[in-house]
């Protein structure tokens, strides 16, 4: 089961017409069962078609990536996260949770555990640009999210998962 979240843009985070989608707990076992749960986590992803992959935290202040996708997989720890820019919701995430952000959707870490770590990685290993929501040509930077591509695969379910029930119905 996943949940499915929208923003709407709030200048100058642009958010997405896509839904966020979390899956709780979707990488529970995979974390369980390696020595390494990062490199199992990008692993995994990549399995799915999502790599260029790191280990690492998530930024303490707002942004998004304009050119790209970008999942996240919660390794270790457990954190509160908002999502949609300042005055949005916010979401606690733990080990073994995985979040699907559309470009443009702002994420930044409010608290989190000290052992806190997520694997990010991104469809068909684009690398992501960082974008504090300081563009001079915003209307630019926003239709550029938009027309990024849903993915072919799902970082979850590959070929037959979220992105395929949630994503791909609105896209062109």
């Amino acid at each position: 089961m996943v949940e499915t979240h929208r923003f709407k843009a709030q200048s100058p985070f642009p958010n997405h017409p896509l839904p966020v989608i979390i899956y709780p707990k979707a990488v529970e076992e995979v974390i369980q069962d390696y020595s390494d749960p990062g490199e199992a986590v990008k692993s995994f992803f990549s399995n799915n078609g999502y790599t260029n992959g790191w280990v690492n935290g998530i930024y303490d202040f707002h942004h998004f990536h304009s050119n790209t996708h970008e999942v996240l997989g919660c390794v270790s720890g457990r954190a509160t996260v908002q999502l949609g820019g300042p005055h949005s919701n916010e979401f606690t995430v733990e080990a073994g949770d995985v979040m699907l952000l559309p470009a443009g959707v702002a994420h930044k870490l409010l608290t989190s555990t000290n052992d806190f770590q997520v694997v990010g990685a991104y469809p068909n290993g684009e690398s992501p640009d960082l974008q504090r929501g300081d563009a001079v040509d915003y209307e630019r930077v926003q239709q550029r999210c938009y027309d990024i591509p849903v993915p072919e695969t799902d970082p979850v379910g590959g070929e037959n998962g979220a992105v395929q029930d949630y994503w791909a119905i609105t896209s062109g």
